[in-house]
């Protein structure tokens, strides 16, 4: 995902094209101008607002409160003249502004506050609606609600394709896309990460969005770094500079550059990736950049470590540490003690390395960053080992696998509720589709019937003798029972195809989900056959080899276990569903899914784990439904829903 530093940039550049493409002149004030604008007397509140917004955004860029102070200036204003239109954009740039100031859960408050004024049939509200979206998601992806970001971007993909496609909506979504790319990857799903970017390079290149076609690039890139595919990375690096410098966009071309000598480095071209790096540190040194100069300061540090040259190591780390001093990243103090201990271990003292990152694993700071303790525990039982400490290589090993473990499972599990979100967003949006089918369809109707009957009337109002207008009326009467029979058929078969449409894409959801495991199990299973095979005479080894067959086994067994237990909800959920809609209406549609759950043999817990919600609201949901299905006291719950 882009840095914050990079997404308010990019929100900053969007939101000024988009706010003037919506403004009636074609010349844009100055800030000056714009100030005086303000204090005329005979300006209309709409110009008002209007200028007030404008103003907001050229102050985004600033360090100082002036952004809100202008903003909040034109939302009283707005709220006075009851225009949603503008009160919905000006709660969206306040919460771009909270993004940048790392204050995430206040963004999502001002999102939801732009909702609360947005029209979603009016086309003019789109757009803002779409962004609305954009940056809940982005406060929710710092937030690692991974499942919740993916709905909103999803949500804002559906709105920016329902506008009017001119240049700022396709750049929109172009961005969008980006995102949702970066999302996907991070979620261990890259094909789908691919299939994204490859939209929004489709999207952005015809309109000549360089800084869009620029960002695609740059994942691109980032994406074969990762894979250590760094020929493919350095082509797609150039592609982004090119792209940056058409976009005027400096500083992005000063980080490709600097993204050019970590390539070097992993290649061990350490003349190259300082000489490529020099000049772009003293471009840093002139802008005075905390965070910048210490991850410079360390780049040569490193690079001075791996060449064997301890000396200039030390003197550059030295410097970090002088830089950092000024900082309060957390991440900064970690990264110059980990430096500090790969100098310790270059001059082959170990112990020294040892204590340097025993203190980073005791500090508070250090359980923000999962990845960084699992890595540093790693080199600790690497470090006890080469020191013959096998009591200490056994204890850092032990801690090291279950840091391990509990990321692939925390990986697993982000990426399971991915899906899920994604599931159950398409899911329902089918089902508002599909109302909105019906609603469109009974209006229609109406219509048509108002228009029979005023015919009808007028025609009995020609007719003079009592018994033709009689006849005449029954005949009408009778007719519009038979179309009114003819509606209500027709509006059941829209709701059962909606129905039968919801219950195949859930059976194939399943199905691809059941081939995946089996997928991974043919995988696991062929890893086994293989470390069975391994010849170990160390014992600790072998020990280690069979705990690892043992996992294995344990997890292939727990996949075959899932898969039973989708069969059983792929053969069961539906009837029973249906009986649910048939015998008890009053249910909604979480009750009925605990429903369908207990009737499995579900626990509590199985079921809170797979709904997102604690124990404490199933237990709620338990008692409404022995409420609301009339369950006789001191009957099971269970064994009433199993005879249903």
């Amino acid at each position: 995902m882009i840095t914050r530093f990079f997404f308010f940039l990019t929100s900053f550049l969007l939101v000024v094209s988009s706010g003037y493409s919506q403004d009636s002149s074609t010349d844009y004030p100055t800030k000056k101008e714009l100030l005086k604008l303000i204090n005329k007397q005979n300006i209309s509140a709409k110009d008002k607002i209007n200028n007030l917004r404008m103003l907001g955004q050229y102050y985004m860029s600033d360090p100082n409160d002036s952004a809100s102070y202008y903003f909040n200036k034109g939302l009283l204003l707005s709220k006075k003249e009851k225009d949603s239109f503008n009160a919905m954009r000006l709660y969206n740039r306040m919460a771009t502004l909270q993004i940048y100031y790392e204050e995430d859960l206040d963004a999502i408050k001002f999102t939801d506050s732009a909702f609360t004024y947005a029209n979603p049939k009016n086309q003019k509200h789109f757009a803002s609606i779409a962004y609305s979206h954009q940056i809940k998601a982005e406060a929710l992806y710092y937030l690692e609600k991974n499942d919740l970001a993916l709905e909103n971007y999803l949500e804002a993909n559906k709105y920016l394709l329902k506008d009017s496609q001119n240049d700022v909506t396709k750049t929109y979504l172009a961005e969008n896309y980006s995102d949702l790319a970066t999302l996907y990857l991070e979620t261990d799903n890259k094909k789908t990460a691919l299939v994204c970017i490859n939209k929004s390079l489709n999207l952005s290149k015809p309109i000549k969005a360089w800084w869009e076609v620029g960002e695609a690039y740059q994942f691109l890139s980032n994406y074969y770094f990762e894979e250590e595919d760094y020929n493919r990375a350095k082509i797609y690096m150039d592609s982004t500079k090119t792209m940056f410098e058409r976009a005027e966009y400096q500083e992005g071309v000063q980080i490709m550059n600097k993204h050019l000598s970590y390539i070097y480095l992993k290649e061990k071209k350490y003349k190259k990736a300082l000489d490529n790096y020099i000049p772009l540190m003293k471009e840093d040194k002139k802008q005075g950049v905390i965070f910048t100069l210490v991850d410079d300061y360390l780049f040569f540090s490193k690079v001075y470590t791996e060449q064997g040259n301890v000396q200039q190591a030390i003197k550059y780390l030295d410097s970090a540490k002088f830089v950092a001093k000024e900082s309060i990243n957390h991440l900064h103090t970690i990264n110059i003690s980990r430096q500090q201990a790969e100098i310790f271990r270059a001059q082959n003292k170990n112990t020294a390395a040892i204590g340097e990152l025993k203190n980073i694993l005791n500090s508070a700071e250090i359980k923000e960053y999962a990845e960084t303790e699992k890595e540093i525990t790693k080199e600790l039982y690497e470090l006890h080992e080469s020191t013959n400490n096998t009591a200490a290589t056994l204890m850092y090993y032990k801690r090291y696998n279950e840091l391990k473990d509990s990321l692939s499972d925390a990986l697993a599990e982000n990426k399971f509720n991915i899906l899920q979100s994604e599931f159950n967003y398409n899911e329902l949006n089918s089902k508002l589709e599909s109302q909105e089918a019906q609603i469109n369809y009974a209006l229609e109707e109406r219509k048509r019937l108002k228009e029979r009957n005023f015919f009808i009337i007028g025609v009995f109002g020609l007719l003079v003798v009592f018994f033709i207008i009689y006849y005449f009326k029954q005949r009408k009467l009778n007719k519009v029972k038979r179309e009114n029979l003819l509606a209500k058929q027709e509006v059941l078969n829209v709701k059962q195809k909606a129905f039968d449409d919801v219950v195949a894409f859930k059976n194939k959801q399943i199905t691809d989900f059941a081939i995946h495991i089996s997928e991974k199990n043919d995988l696991l299973d062929k890893i086994k056959e293989r470390m069975k095979g391994i010849k170990v005479i160390n014992d600790s080894h072998k020990q280690i080899v069979q705990d690892t067959i043992h996992f294995i086994n344990s997890d292939m067994d727990q996949n075959r276990e899932k898969i039973q237990l989708y069969q059983q909800v792929s053969e069961s959920n539906d009837s029973f569903r249906a009986k649910l809609d048939q015998l008890y209406t009053n249910l909604n549609e979480k009750e009925k899914k605990v429903a369908t759950m207990l009737r499995l043999g579900q626990t509590s817990k199985q079921i809170a784990l797979q709904l997102g919600i604690s124990s404490a609201s199933v237990d709620n949901y338990r008692y409404n439904l022995r409420k609301k299905l009339e369950v006789p006291k001191g009957k099971s719950l269970k064994v009433f829903i199993k005879n249903i």
